[in-house]
């Protein structure tokens, strides 16, 4: 941790491997921005069974605005993940 915060970046131990599950594509800590501080709601709020299907769904969104191939900024992408994950 004191190699990221050398870095400029601010660490944050999400917890042992096997919940490493909750910073996955369709949970409210997957590329949503968050501050230190607002991290552990986030992940104290991941569903395991609804993150899958959030995914596909942020997946679909993605699909249908931009077409296939074509990546949205990172602005956008924190701003519809935000909306469906949280």
């Amino acid at each position: 941790m004191a190699l990221v915060e050398d870095t400029g970046f601010d660490a944050f131990d999400a917890g042992p491997l096997a919940e490493s599950w909750r910073q996955q594509p369709g949970t409210p800590a997957y590329c949503t921005d968050l501050t230190r501080q607002e991290l552990p709601d986030a992940l104290a709020t991941a569903d395991a069974a609804r993150s899958p299907k959030l995914r596909d769904l942020e997946l679909a969104v993605v699909q249908e605005r931009f077409g296939a191939g074509v990546q949205p900024d990172a602005e956008y992408l924190v701003r519809l993940n935000r909306a469906i994950s949280m």
